[in-house]
């Protein structure tokens, strides 16, 4: 039996409904539960509703370019789910069958996104599934655990020996440590030093603890940064944490292991050697958006009780709060909530919902803004020959202000491309427009490019952007021009002045806007070129080069907030 079908398989085990007494009753959530590619055996569970795409907010993110950033949406309608098609470019399948209007999806079925395979698994809706382990005073066969999602969770086997309720003493200690972290709002310290203190009286008050540690997402990608991290002694967070977070934040209500059988499955899911006796990871929640993670674990097994998940569960809404209460304080949250989800979801309506296929050569691009809404912009389409083309670029200033101009610029590209033969000549029409548009103070960086994908030819223009990298296949990496012209909108008769450059095959070519370079830590270190250099040097592709550079941003900044808009365009010619 294959991995993948024996994850599927355990899944499937827990849609039962043991009325045993002294069982944590709760319903079960629908799911996806992918089947084929690379994503192969992973399961996303969420609430009534889920928008499935590649994009930074959708609620079931499928990392592959054959997923449009906003591909399909999943309903709950009466007592059943719909399934639409979000205009995506790869379209969605049902059962192999493109549809073009909402259709009914039940239990079993088959749905594709682009080229990612998925099992669908609505809710029951009318019973329950367990949580908690069998208990030690029931007789009968033990439940075999299963990896799960959702409100669902892998049953951990509690040691014959721990009584089945906590005294009086340990009742007391977990009182004191759930009070002990809600005091922490009232000081004034830094996010930082609050959760520092959060972990150390989880520590203290589960003593079998080894390490405990607080994740965030890095961006709009899956890698994961840490916030804050507390070991118990020589203790040290495997090298499976933040894989295992990952795993964990897909489900509604996290994942626990205490038991073999249910570390060995995960340990083949994440290709580890070992994994901790103990593992727990639970998203922290405000509302429907996932905060971060609170991830613990221990060498004892019996680390903590089943009855300790309640506890958990209100520790990481906690925590949640303390998080949300720290960026609450940013400006925008002057403007209602609704009306900025609002604005981000229209916002990715202009971004592209795909990316190209071409012939020989891979594209890759990555998208994150520093605040809901952002002003960076990419876009592809052909110019008026045909050629292959894209812009990369960044609107001054944040949020709102630069939202409203790239919505602006997004138009103008896809109006003007089509009738300019090439990056320089559509610069200078842009930045006719612009200058009679722009405020007083804003401007436009731009980089233009186009591909004439049989010579291996690559030109483009940039308006006080930064110039695309060139990585080639000897391992050496450069600018492929200087730092020139104004940008858009300065001048109204600005000149841009067209370069060329030839992909060799196995070369990689890194487009990125200046949330890049400039990203810093919590030292003020800008991340700069240096790295971006050394991050490229190795990559084998496009793909590969995007995942590389965000995983390396994400290690650099370690949970500092992000400061700028980030775009990233990789372009790779295949190597013969």
């Amino acid at each position: 039996m294959n991995q993948t079908v024996a994850i599927t398989k355990s899944i499937k085990s827990t849609w039962i409904s043991p009325n045993l007494p002294g069982l944590w009753q709760t319903r079960a959530m629908p799911s996806l539960i992918v089947t084929s590619g690379t994503l192969a055996g992973q399961v996303f569970s969420f609430s009534d509703s889920a928008v499935v795409g590649r994009g930074q907010f959708s609620d079931v993110r499928l990392n592959d370019t054959t997923v449009s950033r906003r591909h399909a949406l999943i309903r709950l309608i009466g007592d059943s789910y719909e399934l639409s098609d979000q205009d995506s470019v790869n379209g969605t399948r049902l059962r192999g069958e493109r549809i073009a209007a909402p259709v009914r999806i039940a239990d079993g079925d088959e749905i594709e996104f682009g080229e990612v395979k998925v099992v669908f698994r609505g809710s029951d809706r009318g019973e329950s599934a367990s949580l908690a382990p069998a208990r030690t005073d029931v007789e009968g066969p033990t439940r075999s655990p299963t990896i799960t999602g959702g409100h669902r969770i892998i049953a951990p086997a509690v040691a014959a020996s721990a009584p089945a309720t906590p005294g009086l003493r340990e009742l007391l200690t977990r009182m004191k440590l759930l009070c002990d972290i809600g005091a922490l709002a009232r000081r004034e310290e830094s996010l930082r030093v609050q959760l520092d203190s959060a972990l150390a009286a989880i520590l203290t008050a589960f003593p079998l603890l080894g390490h405990a540690a607080v994740y965030t997402h890095a961006g709009s990608d899956e890698h994961l940064t840490t916030l804050a991290q507390r070991s118990s002694g020589a203790s040290v967070a495997p090298a499976q944490a933040e894989p295992f977070m990952r795993e964990a934040l897909r489900h509604e209500s996290g994942i626990s292991i205490t038991d073999v059988v249910a570390r060995e499955a995960l340990a083949s899911r994440l290709r580890a050697p070992a994994l901790p006796a103990a593992m727990l990871g639970i998203p922290l929640r405000a509302g429907s958006d996932v905060l971060g993670g609170l991830y613990l674990d221990s060498a004892n097994a019996a680390a903590w009780r089943s009855a300790d998940q309640e506890l958990f569960n209100g520790i990481a809404g906690q925590l949640a709060w303390l998080i949300s209460s720290q960026r609450g304080r940013a400006p925008e949250r002057a403007i209602e909530a609704h009306d900025l989800a609002l604005a981000r979801r229209i916002q990715q309506r202009f971004l592209p919902q795909g990316t190209p296929a071409i012939r020989g050569y891979r594209l890759a691009d990555s998208y994150q803004a520093a605040r809901v809404i952002g002003g960076d912009y990419f876009d592809f389409f052909q110019y008026r020959d045909g050629r292959q083309g894209w812009v990369i670029a960044d609107v001054s200033g944040k949020s709102v202000s630069g939202a409203l101009y790239m919505a602006r610029l997004s138009v103008q590209v896809r109006a003007l491309a089509r009738h300019t033969g090439g990056p320089a000549e559509l610069l200078a029409g842009l930045n006719k427009k612009l200058y009679q548009e722009l405020e007083p103070g804003m401007f436009v960086t731009m980089c233009a490019a186009a591909l004439e994908p049989e010579q291996g030819t690559l030109e483009f223009a940039c308006a006080g952007h930064p110039p695309p990298l060139l990585r080639a296949p000897d391992g050496t990496v450069r600018e492929l021009a200087e730092p020139d012209a104004l940008p858009l909108g300065a001048m109204p008769d600005t000149e841009y002045r067209l370069d060329r450059a030839s992909l060799a095959a196995g070369s990689v070519v890194l487009f990125y806007t200046d949330g890049l370079d400039e990203a810093h830590n919590d030292k003020n270190t800008l991340f700069g070129k240096e790295r971006i250099v050394e991050s490229l040097t190795s990559a084998r592709d496009a793909q590969d080069a995007l995942d590389g550079l965000l995983a390396r941003l994400a290690r650099f900044v370690a949970g500092e907030a992000q400061s700028d808009d980030l775009t990233l365009i990789t372009l790779s010619r295949d190597r013969a």
